[in-house]
């Protein structure tokens, strides 16, 4: 006999169906094996598929991520998408609830509508190998690379790469070659960053592309945020809350609401499935 495992799919980091990045759920994942989790989180195709199961560490929850071809350490939507899940589901009862992952304990707090992504501190190191490769394969000319700060690598190694505005993000791309070069260099994932954005109100617009997990273009980052606040908070070009912006340039728009103090990143989210999985 098959069984069913309960699954939504909702889109975080917008209040608008279709927008911002969607994730799927499934927010009772206990006795699902790590290889079925992989399977169903390649089904859905989807860039991150959450499962939650009971702590055995002392948190609320124990909440793993995986995309299509790994599991990964740290995921912003798709937490955001958990905790929307959660709410809807009467599980959510407290106003922040802590998880254990891969990557460590992680906290979510939840101000009306608003979900609060409060990771680990973010310690970002400068990225000082060569840059040709990467930018090629990228499709950024040497010129689009921005003055106003360096790359560096984030704690998940997702390499934050400055640029000189929305023309450079616009004209890059993401292929099969950027995903073997990410591997071969040990980097999860390559984001653009523009001070230029589609919005006059917006501080920041990214693209994020991560071939080598399985993600071609990721809609909206959270995880990367969290990396960005600071970033942006050290070389003072942003203020204390901030809206960053992503996902427009491949029809997704989302907006995610920086707190550099933490830092946290915040977003909203919205239901667009409900269904049942049959194993």
């Amino acid at each position: 006999m098959a069984k069913r495992i309960p699954i939504v799919q909702i889109d975080a980091f917008t209040d608008r169906a279709f927008g911002g990045n969607p994730a799927a759920v499934v927010l009772d994942a206990q006795g699902i094996s790590d290889a079925d989790m992989q399977s169903i989180a390649r089904e859905m195709n989807l860039s991150e598929t959450a499962f939650l199961t009971p702590s055995e560490k002392g948190a609320d929850y124990r909440l793993r991520w995986f995309t299509p071809g790994a599991e990964v350490t740290f995921c912003g939507h798709a937490t955001v998408a958990t905790g929307h899940a959660m709410h809807e589901a009467g599980m959510f009862a407290a106003t922040r609830v802590v998880f254990e992952t891969l990557g460590g304990t992680l906290g979510l707090a939840r101000t009306g509508d608003v979900f609060w992504l409060e990771p680990e501190p973010r310690h970002l190191t400068e990225y000082g190998e060569p840059l040709d490769a990467i930018l090629s394969t990228l499709g950024v000319p040497p010129s689009g690379l921005a003055n106003w700060g360096r790359p560096m690598l984030t704690p998940e190694r997702d390499l934050l790469l400055p640029c000189t505005g929305l023309d450079v993000l616009r004209q890059s791309r993401s292929t099969g070659e950027l995903g073997a070069l990410g591997k071969s260099l040990g980097i999860r994932g390559f984001a653009l960053i523009s001070r230029e954005t589609i919005e006059p109100t917006s501080t920041t617009h990214s693209r994020f592309y991560a071939p080598q997990v399985g993600i071609i273009e990721d809609p909206v980052t959270g995880s990367m945020h969290a990396s960005l606040a600071v970033y942006m908070r050290d070389l003072e070009l942003a203020p204390r809350h901030f809206i960053a912006e992503q996902g427009d340039l491949m029809g997704r728009p989302g907006r995610l609401e920086i707190d550099t103090s933490g830092p946290r990143v915040g977003g909203r989210a919205i239901t667009v499935l409900r269904g049942e999985l049959l194993l």
